[in-house]
């Protein structure tokens, strides 16, 4: 299954992105938009339910069946 939602605990690198970025004032910048949003999906994650978690995942693996049926259709469309 494919989650789109993150585990925080797994995106902690031991390289701080800043030492990853070039250092002028243009990608310091978009360094920081990245890092906000980042900050604000996490605020909103914790902020959901169990239900709400139960619910995305199950249109997360909805989605993902509908794309392998996607594909099979597409295969069977190019043998024709």
């Amino acid at each position: 299954m494919n989650d789109h939602i993150p585990d925080p605990t797994k995106m902690i690198s031991d390289t701080p992105i800043s030492d990853s970025t070039a250092h002028n004032v243009g990608d310091l910048g978009m360094l920081c938009r990245r890092l906000e949003r980042k900050l604000k999906m996490l605020e909103v994650v914790e902020r959901l339910s169990t239900a709400q978690m139960d619910y995305i995942q199950q249109l997360e693996s909805e989605n993902d069946a509908m794309r392998a049926d996607l594909l099979l259709w597409r295969e069977d469309k190019w043998r024709e």
